[in-house]
């Protein structure tokens, strides 16, 4: 890993370099004996990067001691790493004997390349090593009896070229040049780039100019106007020149560790500005595209990039406009920057659409005038969960076979069946209550109202009260009457410093009734709509999972790693 701003090294390195995949490779040459032989696995960078310090490295390692290089395909280190590498052979005193250099392509090495690894039938690798063998021993006709790509080349040949480059694909006719992209900073792709200026809350306003903070960055890198923050007039006047355009881009430049770096293109006509929490990028269109570049800065937030080279303070980190113009993203021709953006929206559109749906789903209990109105104590009994010990988190309780049930885990639950996330021991379990299914479970402390249902043996603290039918309600449908009633349960709560409800406050609210077989056909129509909500939201998962392969890939096909992920 590069730490950030570059390693400073001492001057008995061959190659002047501040990469560390550049100092490592030259010191494993380096320290070989006369005689000495090694291999050092690289990432691509080190056989393509066209910098003065690869090059120079290449040339000395071709005059001093490679033998033989051996390219895998990007995704042999899945899942920890997507990047593609090469194996480089180093023999001192072979290389003194050869004027060639052995190039072999692997194409498969038993797995495929996805995150999960499969076997596969097809595996270079055995044949690969016997290749190596037959090098390493003088046998050209064995190496040229082969079925795996592989060449032997001139050292002079190697040379010749400016760029020195040890690409295997080059020589081989393996993959066509244009799916090796080179690497760019963001400081050579950007025109201009600037931090935004503060607004205290005392001179912000209802109205006026939005100015847009680190909170109007989603994790999923997209600008959202939610509680967005206004700037008067005339402070907007003043700072005329923080005003937003469509293209720029936006980069949360102070936030906690786990989400500095949060990244999203502003591509409205709507006016705005900024906060100095974020700086604002704008790139060399003749170059690259902001959306690219949005959609690259925020992959090095999601794979922890910025949350490595940040700057820490308490409570908060920062990447300066120093450290963010050193960062290294992929550069693909502009033909092909539009092809993956064209790609990763129309999965994005799905995502967007299927969130829409999922929000603007809000079943409503049509209720006829007919049915009966009862009080809740009349269809089910009140019981509220238990856990008498304190403090709540003493971890001799914990870690048993007994589920346990906490006021987040109804939240999420959504009036859905509730899970756990934490269990009770034996000594956990006498200071609460295990309670059998199936019950409704609804939160009366800090968040009022929320409801789930409970389909499992599970005990639950005393901030949630189980709702237990007694014949004449079916749980799920007490479950969807209760879900109606969470603003007038919120609005029963005292204002104090953690509003609550009580049991009693339970027992006095009113519900419509209607007779058990319209129950069963409200239930069952509800069931069928949660399934087919199940269904849209199982897709935004998916298509994320789609985004993920394309910017991955990017990074298989490219010639480097950011500087601070390089492996060496």
């Amino acid at each position: 890993m590069t730490p950030k701003g570059g390693v400073s090294p001492h001057t008995k390195f061959r190659v002047a370099a501040k990469k560390s995949e550049v100092l490592f490779t030259d010191y494993i040459a380096e320290h070989l004996t006369p005689d000495g032989r090694g291999a050092v696995i690289v990432p691509n960078g080190i056989v393509a990067t066209t910098q003065n310090a690869y090059v120079k490295l290449r040339r000395f390692l071709i005059e001093d001691s490679l033998v033989a290089v051996v390219s895998l395909p990007g995704g042999v280190f899945n899942p920890y790493s997507p990047v593609k590498t090469s194996i480089l052979f180093l023999d001192k005193r072979l290389s003194r004997q050869r004027k060639q250099i052995l190039l072999v392509k692997i194409n498969a090495d038993g797995f495929d390349l996805g995150a999960k690894r499969y076997p596969v039938e097809q595996n270079d690798l055995p044949e690969a090593e016997r290749v190596i063998h037959s090098w390493f021993a003088g046998n050209r006709e064995e190496v040229n009896a082969t079925r795996i790509v592989c060449r032997l080349i001139e050292k002079t040949e190697l040379l010749a070229n400016k760029d020195v480059t040890l690409n295997v694909e080059r020589y081989t006719g393996g993959a066509p040049a244009e799916h090796e992209y080179k690497i760019a900073t963001i400081g050579e792709l950007c025109l201009d780039m600037q931090s935004g200026y503060s607004c205290s809350s005392n001179k912000r306003t209802a109205t006026g100019v939005p100015h847009l903070r680190s909170q109007n960055i989603t994790a999923e890198g997209q600008l959202t106007w939610e509680g967005v923050k206004f700037v008067p007039l005339k402070i907007a006047a003043e700072n005329d020149s923080y005003a937003l355009r469509r293209g720029d881009i936006l980069f949360n430049n102070t936030n906690s560790v786990e989400l500095v770096g949060k990244t999203c293109l502003f591509d409205s006509a709507e006016s705005a500005h900024y906060s100095n929490h974020t700086t604002r990028l704008r790139v060399d269109g003749t170059r690259v595209l902001p959306r690219f570049v949005a959609l690259s800065l925020h992959q090095l937030f999601k794979r922890g990039h910025f949350a490595k080279i940040c700057t820490r303070w308490v409570g908060q980190a920062g990447v300066s406009t120093t450290l963010l113009k050193e960062v290294e993203i992929p550069l693909p021709p502009l033909e092909e920057q539009e092809r993956i953006v064209g790609e990763i929206d129309s999965y994005q559109k799905v995502i967007d659409g299927a969130r829409q749906i999922l929000a603007g789903y809000n079943p409503q209990l049509d209720i006829d005038p007919g049915w009966e109105t009862v009080r809740l104590d009349e269809i089910c009994e009140i019981k509220r969960g238990r856990f008498s010990h304190r403090p709540r988190n003493a971890p001799e309780f914990y870690g048993g076979r007994y589920p346990f049930l906490q006021t987040g885990d109804v939240v999420r639950a959504k009036g859905r069946s509730v899970t756990h996330t934490q269990t009770l021991n034996e000594r956990g379990l006498a200071v609460s209550k295990l309670f059998q299914p199936t019950i409704v479970l609804i939160t009366i402390a800090a968040n009022i109202g929320d409801t789930a249902l409970l389909t499992y043996p599970a005990c639950f603290t005393d901030s949630v009260v189980g709702l237990i039918p007694n014949g004449r309600v079916l749980p799920e449908f007490l479950e969807f009457a209760m879900r109606g009633k969470k603003q007038t349960l919120d609005s029963l709560a005292p204002q104090a410093a953690q509003k609550n409800i009580t049991v009693e406050t339970l027992r006095e609210i009113e519900i419509p009734l209607p007779p058990m077989d319209e129950q069963k056909r409200i239930v069952t129509e509800l069931n069928a709509e949660a399934a087919q909500m199940d269904a849209v939201n199982a897709l935004i998962p998916k298509f994320e999972a789609k985004i993920q392969r394309v910017l991955d890939r990017l990074w298989q096909i490219t010639s480097g790693e950011p500087a601070s992920n390089a492996a060496a």
